[in-house]
């Protein structure tokens, strides 16, 4: 825990106005027994060959590109000084680089577009003989445009804040979870441009509408431990997802990852704004009773996420996503067990989405229980009560949105019915 609250220090530090403040204590470094000079950028590795900086930070100024942002430019060399994996490390690329773009989908906070990438990500380094970056040109990636983030603060680098965290915990794997490659920004609009990869068969969304009755139990259950594995990796890290739905999760192959980490925080973290967002179906009923966010209300959303999978369609597609099912979920509805999944699948997934967040499994059991159900042999059976519909109710919101005032509305309403409940009780009494 003392790693990852320091590791989040350095980010915040880097994402504030103080980073001139930061001064090396040391300038040498021991190694064998003998005495070297610390390297003139990051003063903690010994210098590359005849370099005065080490072999990292040599990476780093050759591939750095400035987006003239300060705060951008400080988090994009950190993340290529102070961890060695290709992964975690992130570049600012000019919009310039950027062909084919093609618009998408629209979500809650940002803009989705697909993009070939002319250079492409980094694949390896080859610095024996001089410098040379070898990297996948004309890379397909996803750029995701954040709304109103023209007048660029630390808030719009959380997404990628979080991501770091995650990939420089080597306590942890970081697999399954989307992968980011940096930063560009539309020079028109001036809105920052997370750059992801493009992952073939679109999110959970889309492929269980093309090809729902083609999907047998196992390779359900095979995505699902990939992506409860990805959330176990995530709580690990000491994150909490905060807006885990079908629309979140990308598929590519037989693979499942969790991406979109923009509202994600740190479990220990304090929240200056205290608006919550979300997808209404997926949130866990404590969180519209005024209670904080926990890894337990990431296991609720799974829970709806096995709903989903099991049944072709998103849970509570029929209703009004308005205050009367707030109320509802918070008074116990769930969706309807509709369809003839294994026994031992539906009794996790009631598990998942139990009232008291306290009587949720963690991430790890699920995981272990997916995998002893691996190998059943269940027919999927056609019927009207399951497979994809062409259409929701009209009510029905699948993005992110502010709930605030209509979670107030709805507890309202509950507090004045349940009042009038007790009353009505006691008068028969009388």
């Amino acid at each position: 825990m003392e790693q990852l609250t320091n590791y989040k220090h350095k980010i915040d530090f880097l994402l504030s106005d103080n980073m001139h403040l930061c001064q090396p204590a040391q300038t040498t470094v021991k190694q064998n027994r003998k005495t070297y000079k610390k390297c003139n950028e990051c003063y903690k590795r010994k210098p590359f060959a005849d370099y005065q900086i080490c072999r990292m930070c040599y990476k780093s100024k050759i591939a750095f590109k400035s987006s003239g942002n300060k705060v951008i430019d400080n988090f994009i060399k950190y993340t290529q000084i102070n961890y060695s994996s290709r992964d975690g490390k992130m570049e600012f690329v000019p919009y310039n680089q950027f062909k084919n773009i093609e618009f998408i989908a629209e979500g809650g906070f940002s803009k989705i577009y697909k993009a070939t990438w002319v250079d492409g990500p980094i694949k390896g380094w080859y610095i024996r003989d001089g410098a040379n970056i070898s990297r996948n040109n004309n890379y397909t990636v996803v750029l995701k445009k954040l709304h109103n983030s023209e007048n660029f603060t630390p808030k719009e680098l959380n997404e990628l804040k979080v991501f770091y965290q995650i990939y420089s915990n080597r306590e942890t794997s970081n697999e399954f979870i989307c992968q980011y490659f940096g930063i560009t920004q539309d020079p028109i609009t001036k809105d920052i441009m997370i750059i992801m990869p493009y992952y073939d068969l679109g999110d959970l969304i889309r492929y269980i509408s093309n090809d729902f009755y083609n999907i047998c139990w196992d390779t359900k259950l095979f995505k699902l431990r990939r992506i409860i594995y990805a959330l176990n990796n995530i709580h690990n890290s000491d994150i909490i997802h905060r807006d885990l739905h079908s629309g979140n999760i990308f598929i590519s192959g037989r693979f499942a990852y969790i991406g979109d980490l923009g509202i994600s925080k740190s479990a220990t973290e304090s929240t200056d704004n205290n608006e919550n967002y979300g997808i209404i179906p997926y949130m866990a009923p404590e969180i519209f009773q005024g209670q904080k966010y926990t890894k337990a209300s990431d296991i609720y959303s799974f829970g709806m996420i096995m709903w989903e999978l099991m049944t072709g369609r998103r849970p509570f597609w029929d209703r009004n996503h308005n205050t009367y099912l707030i109320i509802d979920i918070c008074d116990g509805l769930r969706p309807p067990i509709v369809t003839n999944a294994p026994e031992e699948y539906i009794e996790l997934m009631k598990e998942c989405w139990h009232s008291d967040p306290e009587k949720r499994p963690t991430a790890i059991y699920i995981f272990k229980k997916l995998l002893n159900m691996s190998g059943l042999i269940i027919e999927i059976v056609k019927s009207s009560d399951i497979g994809p519909v062409t259409t929701n109710h009209s009510g029905a919101v699948y993005r992110s949105r502010p709930l605030n005032k209509m979670i107030h509305s709805a507890m309202s309403l509950r507090s004045s019915r349940s009042l009038l409940s007790t009353n009505l009780e006691t008068g028969k009494q009388l």
